[in-house]
């Protein structure tokens, strides 16, 4: 059988839309606590884009939006290169998960975007199981825990 093609393209200005609604989907599916609307969302996309120096990508097919990848270099000294990938979000759209898409779009953004010999970090959030296993599958392994605890004081007067 064969596969349909997958594009990948930076994200222009005229995506922030479709960026911001595919990230409400991820924030909901992921059950992360951010509470930000679909409208503060596409404000905080072109904050990325524009002043952050985030790399967003889009996937399609067939013309279609599939998924986005949001990605940056930031300094790591213990790797040769002085210099690490933080994938800060890679989505696939609900309709298109279970049909190796997530995969196939994984290894398009590592073809395309980044160097050999690079060192990709991510995190996931431990609501999210389902990111836990395609991590694992597509080659990820543990390296820390990021581990938090709110801060509540007894009410001081």
């Amino acid at each position: 059988m064969l596969q349909e093609t997958i594009e990948i393209r930076r994200a222009a200005a005229e995506d922030f839309d479709k960026l911001a609604m595919l990230n409400r989907e991820l924030i909901e599916g992921e059950k992360h606590r951010n509470p930000m609307t679909v409208p503060e969302l596409k404000e905080r996309f072109i904050q990325l884009v524009n002043r952050e120096i985030w790399m967003v990508d889009l996937f399609s097919q067939n013309g279609e939006i599939v998924g986005l990848a949001t990605h940056r270099l930031e300094p790591d000294n213990a790797e040769p290169s002085g210099q690490r990938v933080f994938l800060r979000q890679f989505y696939v759209s609900r309709q298109h998960r279970r049909s190796e898409i997530g995969r196939r779009t994984l290894e398009l953004l590592i073809r395309s975007r980044f160097h050999n010999k690079s060192r990709i970090f991510l995190e996931v959030l431990e609501t999210n199981p389902g990111g836990k296993t395609f991590w694992s599958r597509t080659g990820f392994v543990a390296y820390s825990t990021l581990m938090e605890r709110l801060v509540e004081k007894a009410d001081t007067k």
